[in-house]
């Protein structure tokens, strides 16, 4: 493949590099639990994650018979846009928006998979992500004082091509070779292990990894000693 598409995505919310390699800038915002209360359950998951990743875990609970929708409204999609650092100022989103926004993450979700591993994802998702990523990205826009960058762009398409370029990106680099699925049954949200081992487990230790330390405890607190 050419070796001249590069990472460019934003930073998410929690200062997670969102893009992999390149890291351009957060917005500052914070997730539930630097703001002092627990992280609910709607609120979006930017740890360790590339963009188009953080995107496809806005459905949680893959693994389930029931799954969650953090993106249940059209107000939801306009709030990611927002706290992925892709846009500085929310965009309006419409119900068909949001429709075409699943089916986009549907369609990384798939691809993400495949890659994981290792057979060819499907033509139909592969079309539905060039699609995407032709519509105009959004753009960096760097600060007066060169310290930050915010992203600007026209609605919530450029928030979703740059989802789509991202995952394009992702593709075009060896990282491609490095896609897991979290190994927590219930989540499998793809994810990019770059360790130096190659040994990472879960999308992220903040959440899945956590989740696995605790039922490992309890399970060892719940085995009688001999």
């Amino acid at each position: 493949m050419k070796g001249d598409l590069k990472d460019e995505a934003p930073v998410g919310a929690d200062g997670a590099d969102t893009g992999g390699t390149g890291s351009t800038g957060g917005t500052g915002v914070t997730d539930g639990a630097r703001e002092g209360r627990q992280r609910a359950k709607a609120d979006f998951r930017f740890d360790d994650a590339r963009l188009c990743f953080a995107f496809a875990g806005t459905l949680a609970d893959r693994g389930t018979g029931t799954p969650f929708e953090r993106l249940a409204r059209p107000e939801d999609l306009s709030r990611w846009a927002v706290e992925s650092g892709c846009t500085a100022a929310a965009p309006p989103c419409t119900a068909a928006d949001l429709e075409r926004a699943r089916h986009l993450r549907e369609a990384i979700h798939r691809t993400g998979r495949a890659l994981a591993e290792s057979v060819p994802p499907a033509p139909e998702d592969i079309a539905l992500v060039n699609r995407a990523a032709a519509e105009p990205p959004s753009t960096p826009e760097l600060a007066p004082d060169a310290t930050t960058v915010r992203w600007r762009g026209d609605g919530i398409a450029a928030v979703l091509s740059m989802v789509a370029r991202d995952l394009i990106a992702l593709c075009a680099s060896e990282h491609r070779a490095h896609v897991r699925l979290c190994g927590n049954p219930d989540c499998e949200v793809p994810f990019v292990d770059t360790s130096r081992a190659s040994a990472r487990r879960w999308c992220s230790m903040k959440t899945c990894g956590a989740l696995a330390k605790k039922r490992a405890y309890r399970a060892r607190k719940q085995t009688p000693e001999r």
